[in-house]
């Protein structure tokens, strides 16, 4: 795998020169991240007039982007983002708050750029998004709920991006980005009396900020 990655960085490297020609060839784009998921899902529990709904809480992250341009105003942006959100658990009798759950959002997007060579350049763009989804185990704060674990799947699905890039220099720039996933992903709540599946909408609006080195 370490070799994968070093191959993969060292074609990096060796490919930014055949794109010299061009004013703007490769960002590279450390973020400060704020997601929001918009989440919203529910397990009944055998009880449908008293379900428990779930949500995941706002909260910073981090993330990493690499922006290759093609030509003078397209490019492809392929990005990873990192937060740790907490998890609200509301029912009639009970609200409580789990462990903090990691969420990974990888999204690949074609950008379109208005003003590559600007001080300011807006873009727009739309692609891919997977999105990892650890799981809840054992959450103490749920036994009063009867749950052992709560098993969330991984999903792939849209995501529409729109930003602005902002010139500081020849090779250093300030990228505001904010991307939408909309999702509807699986879960599975497991309990000492069985288990039961439910869809679970996550809808992720991805806000960052990040420090941009150009090539």
């Amino acid at each position: 795998m370490k070799r994968i990655v070093l191959v993969l960085a060292l074609a990096v490297v060796a490919a930014v020169p055949a794109f010299a020609q061009n004013h703007r060839a490769f960002d590279l784009t450390g973020y400060a991240s704020w997601v929001d998921t918009s989440s919203e899902g529910t397990f009944d529990l055998n009880d449908p007039n008293d379900p428990v709904g779930i949500n995941f809480d706002p909260t910073l992250g981090y993330g990493v982007a690499a922006n290759i341009f093609f030509g003078n105003h397209l490019s492809t942006e392929f990005a990873i983002t990192r937060v740790e959100n907490d998890v609200t658990f509301r029912r009639r009798a009970v609200n409580s708050s789990g462990d903090g759950v990691e969420m990974m959002p990888i999204t690949g997007t074609l950008q379109w750029h208005f003003a590559p060579t600007a001080t300011i350049d807006p873009y727009i763009g739309a692609g891919a998004a997977y999105v990892l989804i650890d799981d809840v185990d054992r959450p103490e704060e749920l036994n009063n709920l009867d749950f052992e674990s709560i098993d969330f799947d991984d999903d792939i699905g849209l995501v529409v991006n729109a930003g602005i890039g902002i010139r500081l220099g020849q090779r250093w720039g300030l990228t505001l980005d904010g991307k939408y996933v909309p999702l509807e992903a699986s879960a599975t709540a497991r309990r000492t009396t069985g288990a039961q599946d439910t869809t679970f909408d996550i809808n992720p609006i991805i806000l960052s900020a990040g420090l941009s080195l150009r090539f």
